[in-house]
């Protein structure tokens, strides 16, 4: 499955933020509501592309 390029932008912006505050992928997926499985796909961009609603609520979280 090919992952388009906003796909890759929200992996980068995960990344970006895990960085800034220093979270684990486990950290992240807690505090996000999501599974680490998850947050593992839409990063490395093998699994499932995110929803526009996951998409959504993604960058609602980092927002905070």
């Amino acid at each position: 499955m090919e992952q388009s390029v906003t796909d890759a932008n929200i992996a980068l912006e995960i990344i970006d933020y895990q960085e800034k505050h220093h979270l684990t992928d486990a950290e992240f997926a807690l505090a996000s509501h999501f599974t680490v499985e998850k947050i593992h796909g839409f990063k490395s961009l093998t699994g499932n592309a995110p929803t526009a609603e996951e998409k959504h609520d993604l960058k609602n979280f980092m927002k905070s």
